[in-house]
């Protein structure tokens, strides 16, 4: 096997190029396939181009495909051209003879399987799964819309061998020739809070000048605060127009002052996904004061740069060189690059130790819709903001809500009624209450441990019961429950000596039950205060109640809520 088809290696140089231009004709109103045309090289084989270019321009007008898929489709066909360019091929049919096609495809597939990874995570090991599916995949697509389409192909392309096509080339490869998608989503995909806040507080090293140790970028930190703040896509943001701005028709000036909440719309760069409600989503205040800072600094550098009096750029992040109206954007690359150094600078660790990589832009993206999960915000209006077509796509991002769940309720250990540490792991605590399934034990003050197919019978005596768990999370509830049971015992002593002529003495049901309730209120929080968050680096969970010394309880129907 030749050296990996890289854009430097000879292979890879008479393939396909790199479709990075394909990003910035995005706004081009000519056939589309004019601007793909440019993407390809005479070195490339004849047939195989000429059909390529027809196919992604049909995908590209029928809004099949944006110019995002587009650089994908590009990227995988590279490699099958790579291929033919080692060992041949039989024109459009690929083989003379029907029995030589699975031989051959299986050779590619052997290829792609044997092949060094020369960048990347997988540097000196095998192609990542995915990064081997996705060639098979687009190939596969190609001759299928060929075949489908061969008569016409014969007619647009001048070339009769694509009436050659038969039912083999539909299928080209077998389920265990690709690799099984391997999605799963990393335990890091969504940011903490605090994260959060020291990117944010950091971040000016992008915009402050080198002699101040600086990176002298202010686009990268404006683009940085936006991808914060929206959730977009890194590309959404970097290509957006100069004036992304759409006026929010229902929000005005209230008594002469601005609105405090959402004042405009903002239009951004839909490089995904085809089709669904226009690219926009609403914004407050503080994005637009950003959007306007950077527009001040790109009117400032094209006229610094020779551009004609009253111009405007086309994008409003602006590549540096060789750019004096405007007319390309900021370049990925180079904010990768920042932010890169960024994260070095920064050295910023999460609460379980890992490194935070802020290069990783795309964990803004899943901490801005988990936030917006988290708060309640109804799936459909999420699907609308994230620019998703479908409740699954959006639900993607809400799996992390059940990571984040976790890690919460793992962050306290649980305490008991009468102040004990519970002897069930907290991960096992945490899969036995089913907290993503079953509200139904979830406790305004705690959880409780009772097997789902059992009723509790002892109504609001959740205090004084050996199911009952709480910890840290719950500690200002448990306190302002403790001061409303003083008070209720306080209120109800009153009235019973203004009937009776005396207290109620200790022995009186209902008291006792109130009082037990107070000691199992106090222990919690001596313990809760004694344990803190991590006291010791092992989180236990601590059980309820089960006091040896702990009243009998009247039943439900005889017990007087409790407050």
């Amino acid at each position: 096997m030749k050296a990996e088809p890289t854009i430097t290696s000879a292979a890879r140089a008479r393939a396909l190029p790199s479709p990075r231009t394909a990003e910035r004709k995005r706004h081009d109103k000519r056939d589309p396939r004019l601007p793909i045309a440019k993407l390809f090289t005479e070195e490339s084989t004849d047939w195989f181009r000429e059909a390529a270019q027809w196919w992604l321009s049909v995908q590209l007008s029928t809004e099949r495909y944006v110019w995002s898929s587009v650089k994908s489709r590009l990227d995988h066909l590279k490699w099958f051209q790579w291929y033919i360019d080692q060992v041949g091929c039989a024109g459009p049919q690929l083989v003379d003879s029907p029995e030589k096609l699975r031989p051959w495809l299986r050779g590619f597939v052997d290829s792609l399987n044997s092949h060094t990874a020369m960048t990347g995570p997988n540097k000196g090991g095998k192609l990542a799964k995915n990064s081997r599916r996705g060639p098979l995949v687009t190939v596969e697509a190609f001759y299928r819309w060929m075949y489908d389409n061969r008569a016409e192909a014969v007619s647009v392309l001048g070339d009769p061998r694509w009436s050659r096509l038969g039912l083999q080339h539909t299928v080209l490869f077998r389920l265990e020739d690709k690799p099984r998608l391997t999605n799963k989503l990393p335990d890091d995909m969504v940011l903490e809070d605090e994260v959060i806040s020291q990117i944010a507080a950091g971040s000016g090293v992008l915009a402050a000048p080198k002699d101040e140790d600086g990176q002298d970028d202010r686009q990268a930190f404006h683009a940085l605060m936006l991808l914060i703040r929206t959730g977009r896509r890194m590309n959404e943001i970097l290509m957006m127009d100069f004036e992304p701005l759409l006026p929010l028709l229902t929000v005005g000036k209230q008594d002469g002052k601005e609105p405090d909440g959402f004042v405009a719309r903002l239009k951004y760069q839909q490089t995904k996904i085809v089709g669904g409600d226009p690219p926009t989503i609403p914004v407050d205040q503080e994005i637009v004061d950003i959007i306007r800072l950077q527009q001040q600094w790109a009117r400032e550098f094209i006229a610094a740069h020779g551009a004609p009096e009253a111009t405007d750029p086309r994008y409003l992040f602006l590549q540096t060189k060789n750019n004096r109206l405007g007319l390309r954007p900021y370049a990925s690359a180079t904010f990768h690059s920042r932010l890169s150094a960024l994260t070095e600078r920064l050295s910023i660790i999460d609460s379980v130790g890992r490194a935070v990589k802020i290069s990783k832009t795309h964990t803004f993206r899943h901490t801005r819709a988990t936030d917006l999960i988290n708060a309640g915000v109804p799936i459909h209006v999420v699907m609308r903001y994230l620019g998703h077509l479908t409740p699954t796509m959006t639900m993607h991002y809400a799996k992390t809500l059940a990571v984040t769940a976790e890690r919460e309720f793992l962050r306290y250990k649980k305490v008991t009624a009468d102040g004990r540490t519970a002897a069930v792991e907290p991960s096992d605590l945490y899969d036995l209450l089913h907290l993503n399934q079953r509200a139904d034990r979830v406790l305004p003050n705690g959880w409780c441990m009772l097997p789902p197919k059992q009723v509790c019978s002892k109504g609001n005596a959740c205090l004084t019961c050996d199911k009952f768990v709480t910890d840290a999370s719950h500690r200002d509830e448990l306190g302002h429950q403790l001061a409303q049971t003083e008070a209720l015992i306080t209120h109800r002593q009153t009235q019973f000596t203004a009937r009776h002529g005396q207290p109620m003495g200790e022995d009186n049901i209902w008291l006792a039950s109130r009082l037990a309730e107070m000691r199992a209120l106090n222990k919690v929080l001596v313990t809760l205060d004694q344990i803190g968050v991590h006291d010791d680096g092992q989180l236990r969970a601590l059980r309820g109640a089960g006091a040896s010394d702990r009243p009998e309880l009247p039943t439900a129907q005889t017990r007087e809520p409790t407050v």
